[in-house]
């Protein structure tokens, strides 16, 4: 019969594929936070002790039977040693290889965590965790292959002795560490389970979570499968050798001897059939108990793994839910904007409470929509209110002259506001309102007495209308008209009644054609202020000077039209006069200059009734006198009138 010892290098590198097997265990430890999951990797880490004390029992019972078979004769397997140093070696810089690829991602995720924002975080410490669990797993299986090839190279001349393999197997069973440091870690991490998810961001994490612990429980499973494959190629020669065994003592059993000698000689095979048969039977025994407990170990792996994904398929309808929830919420959000916009579009007919509607429902839209999207997208709303708390206190002071311009917005869109096509005034700047923003307010700049477009834009912040020095005036709400006043100097021995009334007929005559338009905002402006006020209408009043008779004529003029308006009442006014023989425009008098009593005469101020711009007698403008220089007189009765608004 010729039995052939097992390769002491197939032995090592099966009991080393157990070893790397058992220290994948740190990774279930790693993904271990549950209560229920410290049950199952409970379960999984007793029974891989036992399968690895069962393969080292293996080894060392083989490493006996190869000595007993190697003193009985049996051919030694054949071995290559130079390709198994050599890929021991290469397997040896691929671990390391991965030690350090791992550490550099450990380096990149702790770098990221830093960072990360707080919604973030929990799935940051999730991979860092298992980061290190993959690095510790990958340090101990370099570790392994290291020693393995050490071993390796040091008894490659006596891998097949007894005494060398046991060598090697008492030091990689030293160099497996204690699981205790995971077994602890994995107790408090239970202690401390993971919250249970609230919001879209964190159904999305807890989802994703899952089901990359679902995969590595499916690794595992296929690891303890291959493992389970690697037992039964390893135990195959063992059962060759048992039944090899009892067909050689079946054998010897036919045999008749015919003498003392034969006798003895089949006394001592059969001691021999008995002690190898002892030796495998030993051998085989780890190996039958190491299948059995990877079953169950992979059956409990399997029930490890549906119980994330039941608890996945869970977040997943929560993250569907939510989604869902989101779309009808926003859904609903535009079907109101929308009949918000219709219904103001259709029934608001004012468009300056038009605009004001429309504002706030830009503002009412994105308030809802941030609103919705915090709730639904956060999980932790202690945290976010803390975290809005502080925002908002820096938000306030960095940001304080928008604030005060988002204020001053609904200050010009009150009631007493303004609207696009007011003419305002800020500063020395006068101008027509062409838009007004959230935070800031856009001019057309007016220039000169005429209040001409000079073609430039100017913009405003809204908050200028806080300010001490913003001077901000307007017209009254709803009043489309402003005030003109005319100043003509008369001959003092004219008729002044008949002047009077030729000149208001002429004014009249144009006033009549927008009469209509400014009784309708006369009457707008009453109902709004609550107040009662004179009717517009052009008026006169006289005053004596000592140039002659001074008639002034107040009358309103619409805003848009006032540089035809007062063109028009001027062209009337010279006219009225020129028709009426008995009334002539008088020259301003030229300035009397007398020297003083004293030793050093200095020109003695009067108050002399001029023009403001020296055209001529007759000039528009407040009601006041200025000081003018002297000029020489009109030439015509039309350089003698100025008008000012």
């Amino acid at each position: 019969m010729t039995i052939k010892a097992a390769d002491g290098h197939a032995v090592i590198q099966y009991l080393t594929d157990v070893i790397n097997w058992y220290r994948h265990l740190a990774v279930e430890a790693q993904i271990a936070k549950e209560p229920d999951e410290t049950l199952f990797y409970a379960a999984d880490a007793q029974t891989a002790g036992e399968i690895l004390q069962l393969g080292f029992d293996y080894a060392r019972a083989q490493t006996a039977f190869n000595a007993q078979a190697s003193t009985s004769g049996a051919q030694p397997a054949k071995s290559a040693d130079a390709p198994e140093l050599s890929g021991l070696a290469a397997k040896a810089g691929q671990a390391q290889a991965d030690v350090d690829a791992a550490k550099k991602k450990l380096s990149a995720l702790k770098a990221q965590l830093v960072s990360a924002p707080a919604n973030q975080k929990n799935a940051l410490n999730s991979q860092i965790s298992a980061t290190r669990g993959e690095i510790q797993l990958a340090q101990d299986r370099a570790d392994a292959m290291k020693a393995m090839a050490d071993f390796s190279a040091s008894t490659a001349n006596s891998a097949q002795s007894g005494s060398g393999m046991a060598a090697q197997i008492d030091e990689l069973q030293r160099s497996i560490p204690s699981n205790q440091a995971s077994s602890k870690a994995t107790v408090a991490a239970a202690q401390h389970p993971t919250a249970e998810p609230s919001g879209i961001i964190g159904y999305a994490e807890s989802y994703i979570r899952l089901r990359k612990q679902s995969d590595t429980l499916s690794d595992t499973i296929a690891m303890t499968q291959q493992l389970t494959k690697q037992a039964l190629a390893t135990r195959a020669p063992l059962i060759r050798v048992l039944q090899e065994v009892d067909t050689r003592g079946i054998e010897l059993s036919k045999q008749v001897g015919g003498n003392a000698t034969d006798y003895r000689g089949q006394r001592a095979q059969y001691e021999r059939l008995i002690e190898l048969h002892k030796l495998a039977a030993a051998a085989v025994m780890p190996i039958s108990k190491q299948q059995v407990l990877l079953g169950f170990y992979t059956d409990n792996l399997s029930r490890w793994r549906d119980s994330v994904d039941q608890r996945a398929q869970s977040d997943l309808r929560g993250l569907i839910i939510r989604l869902s929830s989101l779309a009808v919420l926003l859904a609903l959000i535009a079907i109101g904007g929308y009949l918000w916009r219709f219904f103001t579009v259709r029934f608001v007919e004012d468009p300056r409470r038009r605009h004001q509607l429309l504002a706030a429902r830009r503002l009412a839209l994105w308030f809802l929509v941030i609103i919705v999207l915090l709730f639904n997208f956060s999980n932790q709303f202690g945290a976010i209110a803390t975290v809005m708390g502080f925002a908002a206190a820096g938000v306030a002071v960095a940001l304080q002259n928008v604030i005060l311009s988002v204020a001053g917005y609904f200050f010009l869109v009150g009631r007493f506001g303004i609207r696009a096509g007011d003419r305002v005034q800020i500063g020395n700047v006068v101008g027509d309102v062409i838009s007004i923003g959230l935070v800031k307010l856009t001019l057309m700049e007016l220039t000169g007495t005429e209040n001409l477009p000079s073609g430039r834009v100017v913009v405003y912040s809204n908050a200028i209308v806080f300010q001490p020095n913003g001077n901000f005036f307007k017209q009254a709400p709803g009043m489309s008209f402003i005030w003109s006043e005319v100043r003509l100097t008369l001959a003092p021995d004219c008729d002044y009644r008949l002047a009077e009334k030729r000149l208001l007929e002429a004014v009249n005559q144009v006033f009549a054609r927008y009469r209509d338009q400014v009784q309708g905002d006369f009457r707008h402006l009453e109902s709004d202020l609550h107040m009662l006020l004179d009717n517009p209408r052009p008026t006169s009043r006289m005053n004596l000077t000592s140039s002659g008779l001074e008639i002034i004529i107040r009358y309103p003029a619409t805003t848009r039209s006032f540089q035809q308006i007062s063109d028009e009442v001027t062209r009337r006014l010279l006219d009225a006069i020129r028709i009426e023989p008995s009334l002539h425009l008088v020259p301003p008098n030229a300035p009397n200059i007398q020297p003083l009593a004293v030793e050093e005469t200095q020109p003695a101020p009067e108050s002399i009734s001029t023009p403001a711009d020296g055209d001529g007698g007759a000039h528009h403008g407040d009601a006041h006198h200025e000081e003018a220089e002297p000029r020489e007189p009109a030439a015509s009765a039309e350089q003698r009138i100025n008008q000012k608004s």
